[in-house]
């Protein structure tokens, strides 16, 4: 009897002891090369919103397109009215549908259409292909933060945020320095090639190796995978690729109940701390996207050459780069509120700074900063605004938080463009982009400090 009793016991404990788990090793692996293809979709999104602003000086000198400031402003402002028009549609598609296929056919549309803008023979033909390239770009980004949101490790989701959105001002650099080496060669027709041929070859391996999840958690709307004994208790959240893992459990039921996402994003006393949202990135976005596409050009009023004009746009963009990834890891330890929104007063003050004019090493140090604050307030409100909404509704949310705040990045180069050909000069112009992040920062300050 006590042998019998006793038996059992050493099968048991043999399965205790703890051995390498190559799931663990798996998931990782999965984990760094979503961010890592999230990250270079969103890199060549920047390229391509951020080469017009390098290749403006071009295009005004360019006497078969017969551009002024006015226009070059109006025809800058309809990629973001695409974009908004995109996040809008394509985050609660992302919902239903799932990321990647988002993903594939929102880069594929802005890879197409910036070949368009290449080959535009006059200004209302690039106007109708950035337009089209910016509804493409517009499906891109909301899919891509909340595909890195859900494999990203619990405590390390700002961080996440920032490596995705930090695709941004890479893609900025880059087209900085291409246009900085070789953009005489070129010309504004070459920077856009440029653009099309780097984004044709980020989008063939996000086919080839982008894995998707299930959107949204149990409570996720659309098909759901049979529950199995394999995703009953398995312990990544997420699931393999094409595969629904944790995330698909929940029957019918569950879905039954909750309102359509796009509903869900102003109910259950969700819309003061929405509207808030977008209030917020709508000013943050005139400022990052105002400076970005207006930089180069207001140095060049400000009687800077063109080589060092196109250095304060790479400045920012590095900027922007290296201090928002300092910026996410203090927001990973206090959370993301104070960070947003000192983020966005810093940006403020370091662009009234860049009005005075004065030292070129000064005003480089003051772009920097403009750079970190914009950028960072931009990608910090990203993981905030993730964080706050339920996984079920959180790419409809992130894509009607930037798709109606990208009504900012369509106002900026607009206004850049009616203030310089009203001889208003570049210091009020620097004025407006500071203003604006102000009010992202009061905007900020008035969301309650709760869970939407």
């Amino acid at each position: 009897m006590t042998t019998d009793v006793q038996a059992p016991a050493p099968a048991r404990a043999s399965a205790r002891p703890p051995a390498p788990d190559p799931t663990d090793r798996r998931t990782r692996a999965l984990t760094r090369a979503v961010v890592a293809l999230c990250t270079a979709a969103i890199t060549v999104e920047g390229f391509d919103l951020i080469v017009y602003g390098v290749a403006m000086p071009s295009m005004l000198a360019d006497s078969h397109l017969g551009l002024d400031k006015t226009l070059a402003g109006t025809l800058g402002s309809l990629v973001y009215l695409g974009m908004l028009i995109g996040a809008i549609v394509c985050g609660p598609l992302a919902d239903r549908l799932g990321r990647r296929r988002l993903v594939l056919a929102s880069g594929v549309i802005f890879t197409l259409f910036t070949v368009g803008c290449a080959v535009a023979a006059t200004p209302w033909q690039f106007g109708l292909f950035r337009l089209l390239a910016g509804i493409g770009m517009g499906g891109v980004m909301p899919s891509c933060v909340a595909l890195a949101k859900e494999y990203a490790p619990r405590g390390r989701s700002a961080l996440v945020a920032t490596i995705v959105l930090a695709g941004v001002p890479v893609g900025g650099v880059l087209a900085a320095l291409t246009a900085a080496a070789w953009g005489d060669s070129l010309g504004w027709r070459g920077l856009f090639g440029v653009g099309a041929a780097l984004s044709t070859l980020v989008f063939a391996g996000v086919y080839a190796l982008l894995p998707d999840s299930r959107p949204g958690a149990a409570d996720a709307p659309g098909p759901r995978a049979t529950p199995s004994a394999t995703s009953v208790g398995s312990p990544d959240p997420v699931g393999g690729p094409g595969t629904g893992g944790g995330l698909a459990s929940g029957g019918p039921a569950a879905g039954a109940k909750n309102p359509s996402p796009a509903r869900s994003v102003l109910s259950d006393g969700r819309a003061r701390t929405t509207v808030l949202f977008v209030v917020a990135n709508f000013a943050v976005l005139l400022a990052w996207y105002g400076l970005n596409t207006w930089l180069t050009q207001l140095m060049r009023e400000m009687d800077y050459p063109l080589g060092s004009a196109l250095q304060f746009t790479l400045v920012l963009n590095l900027g922007a780069v290296i201090g928002s990834f300092a910026i996410a890891a203090v927001a990973d330890r206090i959370g993301p509120r104070l960070v947003t929104i000192g983020s966005a007063a810093l940006s403020s003050v370091a662009v009234v700074g860049l009005s005075l004019g004065g030292n070129t090493v000064v005003i480089l140090c003051l772009t920097a900063l403009a750079g970190v604050g914009a950028h960072s307030s931009l990608t910090v409100l990203n993981d905030w605004v993730a964080s706050t909404y339920p996984a079920s509704i959180r790419a409809t949310a992130l894509g009607y938080v930037s798709g109606f705040g990208r009504a900012g990045a369509i106002v900026a180069p607009l206004l850049g463009g009616w203030i310089l050909t009203a001889s208003l000069g570049p210091t009020t112009v620097f004025y407006v982009f500071a203003g604006a992040a102000a009010l992202s920062a009061a905007a900020l300050l008035a969301i309650p400090g709760r869970r939407a």
